[in-house]
């Protein structure tokens, strides 16, 4: 695998290939010697670390003038340049930020030492500041220092792997094979990434433990409930019995509060077995929180205050909020007290989706009243979403017409280019027939002018399919055109990248009807209204308001939950709810709606502790890699984890998951078959 991903990228010779997979066995090979004594013993004594190159940058002056003596640590940068016996330049990287300097010799002992060193090698410098003599052409730019090497030691040599790999440390440093994923995380953009979230996790530490929450670790060895996603079981050596890695601490942070912890939170590892792409890892990292004798105010008054803490600590931005349907404001907790907050059913009848991007001024309109003979009676709205005017832009039309980015069915998109197009492109539309009578009105409603795109589709009155087509259509629109219809910041429009826009989604439906497997090339969703499942889990608490709705199966669908999804750019950064804390309430959903087999079993421990005064509870817990990755700019979470799994959930850094013989399986009486 190194080899072919090696040859391709540098067009390396055979031996060379060889060379760099094998040099470590082939030692392995020979007879092992005790190592030389001095050189081995050389790289356990070094001198102790004066300076970072940050130090020195703000202090040069100083140093130089004083010629005070500084030790820096690091590795070589680059290629070293030996300009002749006494002369000879490098580029030195420190182990703070990942800054780099020149480093000059000019003594021939230490550039004969010096010149053999690789890329890569861990070195301790000790040397004096020297002024840069700057060129005719250079007069008048920023003073430059070099650092005028006196001793230098090779603490470790490194492998020709980092030779070969260091063209892709300035040209691309996101494309390193992932086996030297160690060698990447030294380069100073994932040093920055590593800081950024280690700030990050002090920030959301720091403001939860200010605001009376108490850090508890829960277990990592559970058991096997049916919460969702596919679990990792852990075998055991007794017959038959499992844990399970959890998916969540969600069973254990409730019974915390059935424990008397007033409000808990921890840093979590969690665990999924379910397709991976760019947002997802079969090991994730989620904010846990859970507080007693709360509702959801007091849940989201506290996640508010932790994400606008962690965007200012982080990176001097402020969290925005929508205000009317063109403007953002930054938000303040004494003019605006909340995060808006978004009803389910609107954000699919205006945006097609549960976490909508409130950057963007774009949302549908329904003109049902426009159209007949509709395709599905199951899905009878036609709703429409105008691009007024987008720019012409070859590529970008493609990835907003590219059909594999559609879960099922297209929208019809129609372009208006000429006078003809605004007459026809309403007649085209596949799903529907309009009103040839009303075209006129329609064309007035929607304001289509030559130069616009025009978008129809169809859905459910109450959606349950999350994107809905035009939803989709939206997202791609916006990632194909960032720069178009983007609401307004006091007149002017920011740069994408630094404004981000929260709101709440709340009023989900408690249940949804399960989806069966689609069948392929299936234009419509289609949905088991007999068969239940929780919209988010089985412990989320309904709106009271929808109380007697339990009397009757019929109106199930009609339960709304009290969860709260919260929402920043289009992305879900986390998610919460006031909990079921009443056994017999907990019990009827269970078996007269999930119709859950043997929910004692699964869940006793749990009804158990709300039957010893459990109080009310609420709680959240936010994605807090997706929000890293968010934060710091960054498509894949893969990205902001130090050791991240690849696509087919392997970590090819050490081999993980690895093969286990057979007698080590006897113990735990398993057979592979």
């Amino acid at each position: 695998m190194l080899s072919r991903i090696l040859q391709a990228k540098f067009s390396l010779p055979p031996q060379r290939l060889l060379q760099a997979n094998f040099s470590v066995y082939s030692k392995l090979q020979k007879e092992l010697t005790v190592p030389e004594k001095i050189s081995t013993v050389e790289k356990f004594q070094f001198p102790r670390k004066t300076h970072s190159i940050n130090d020195i940058a703000k202090n040069y002056s100083n140093l130089k003038d004083n010629q005070i003596n500084v030790t820096v640590h690091g590795w070589i940068d680059s290629k070293i340049k030996k300009i002749s016996k006494k002369l000879l330049f490098a580029n030195f990287r420190d182990t703070d930020d990942g800054n780099i300097i020149q480093i000059i010799v000019n003594n021939e002992e230490l550039v004969k030492k010096i010149n053999k060193f690789r890329v890569e090698d861990a070195v301790a410098i000790s040397g004096t500041i020297e002024m840069r003599h700057m060129k005719g052409d250079e007069a008048g730019q920023a003073a430059v220092w070099d650092l005028k090497v006196s001793e230098v030691q090779n603490l470790n040599h490194a492998s020709v792997i980092a030779s070969q790999l260091e063209s892709l440390k300035k040209s691309s440093p996101f494309d390193f094979p992932p086996e030297y994923r160690y060698l990447q995380l030294r380069q100073p953009e994932f040093q920055t990434i590593l800081k950024k979230r280690s700030l990050a996790a002090n920030t959301i530490r720091s403001e939860l433990i200010d605001q009376g929450f108490v850090e508890v670790e829960t277990p990592l060895l559970f058991k096997s409930t049916p919460e969702g996603a596919r679990e990792f079981l852990v075998p055991t050596r007794r017959k038959n019995a499992f844990y399970a890695l959890p998916q969540s601490p969600q069973q254990y942070k409730q019974l915390l509060m059935a424990s008397g912890v007033p409000k808990y939170f921890q840093i979590a590892k969690c665990f999924r077995d379910e397709d991976l792409r760019a947002d997802r890892q079969p090991e994730f990292t989620q904010v846990d929180m859970e507080m007693a004798f709360a509702t959801h105010d007091d849940v989201q008054n506290v996640i508010e205050k932790l994400i606008c803490a962690t965007w200012n600590k982080v990176r001097d931005l402020p969290i925005f909020v929508p205000v009317g349907d063109e403007s953002l404001e930054a938000f303040d907790v004494i003019k605006h007290e909340h995060f808006p907050k978004l009803s389910y059913i609107d954000a699919l009848t205006k945006y097609g989706i549960d976490k909508p991007d409130l950057r963007s001024t774009l949302k549908f309109q329904d003109v049902s009243g426009y159209f007949t003979d509709i395709e599905n009676k199951d899905f009878p709205v036609v709703e429409a979403c105008v691009l007024k005017n987008p720019p012409s832009d070859a590529e970008a039309f493609e990835k907003l017409v590219d059909t594999n980015n559609f879960k099922s069915r297209v929208p019809n998109i129609c372009v208006i280019k000429t006078q003809e197009d605004l007459n026809e492109c309403l007649k085209d539309i596949d799903v529907a027939t309009v009103d040839e009578s009303k075209i006129p009105e329609l064309q007035s409603l929607l304001n289509l002018e030559i130069g616009d795109i025009v978008a129809f589709s169809t859905r459910a009155e109450f959606p349950y399919e999350n994107p809905t087509p035009l939803g989709r259509f939206r997202q791609q629109a916006i990632d194909a055109y960032p720069d178009n219809w983007r609401r307004k910041i006091n007149g002017q429009s920011l740069e994408n990248k630094d404004i981000f826009v929260a709101s709440w989604v709340i009023n989900f439906p408690l249940f949804s009807p399960d989806e069966p497997e689609t069948v392929p090339n299936a234009k419509y969703p289609q949905y088991d209204f007999d068969k239940l499942v929780s919209t988010h889990h089985p412990f989320t608490m309904l709106q009271l308001e929808d109380y007697d709705y339990l009397l009757n199966k019929a109106d199930f669908t009609k339960i709304k939950g009290d969860h709260y999804d919260l929402v920043v750019n289009g992305v879900e950064l986390g998610g919460g709810s006031r909990r079921i804390h009443d056994t017999d309430l907990q019990n009827y959903i269970f078996h007269n709606v999930l119709k859950i087999k043997e929910p004692e079993k699964l869940f006793g421990h749990l009804l158990k502790a709300f039957e010893s005064g459990c109080p009310p509870h609420a709680g959240f817990a936010i994605g807090f890699d997706r929000m890293i990755a968010m934060l710091l700019g960054h498509a894949s979470i893969r990205n902001v984890i130090a050791f991240p799994k690849n696509q087919s959930g392997s970590d090819v850094v050490v081999g993980s998951p690895s093969k286990v013989n057979d007698e080590r399986l006897k113990d735990y009486k398993i057979k592979i078959r």
